[in-house]
């Protein structure tokens, strides 16, 4: 069962298909980088707060929101921090990527291994990438679509 267990219904547009890494639904507004981060020392868990001063989306909060980001860099500590991040109720609601990441992946198979809930993470192609970069708001299912949106949900 995912945390985020519905498709939501202002998605319309483009469908993309990714790889999956680990199956689950999410629909939320789109929370974007081409900059890769580090969870450990980046993300602060207790919060969903970017914390790295030098990261484009420093003090964004990815709390619920479609996280795009190519993929993680540095320490295998950022497994852990994701699983807190998801254990405190304060995780992206699913994690897009361009490149597989285990690190990121593990912190989500963990949280589904001990509290049977998870959040999706799949790898989309150079191009499908920059689609999603630029949605506002993304559906991602257990097959890998992944759904996208250029509307707020709100008529924007």
């Amino acid at each position: 069962m995912a945390i985020r267990n519905r498709v939501g219904p202002h998605i319309t547009g483009q469908k993309l298909s990714a790889t999956v890494l680990v199956s689950g639904f999410a629909s939320g507004e789109v929370r974007g980088t081409r900059e890769m981060i580090s969870f450990w020392g980046g993300y602060d868990p207790e919060t969903g707060t970017i914390i790295d001063r030098r990261h484009a989306l420093f003090g964004h909060d990815l709390t619920g929101k479609i996280f795009v980001v190519p993929h993680g860099k540095g320490s295998s500590t950022g497994s852990a921090v994701l699983l807190d991040a998801l254990v405190s109720g304060h995780a992206p609601a699913g994690i897009i990527l361009n490149r597989t990441d285990e690190i990121i992946a593990l912190g989500v198979v963990v949280f589904e291994e001990f509290y049977d809930r998870c959040i999706p993470v799949v790898v989309l192609s150079d191009e499908d990438f920059t689609t999603a970069l630029e949605a506002k708001c993304l559906d991602i299912l257990p097959d890998g679509t992944v759904s996208v949106s250029t509307d707020d949900g709100n008529g924007k």
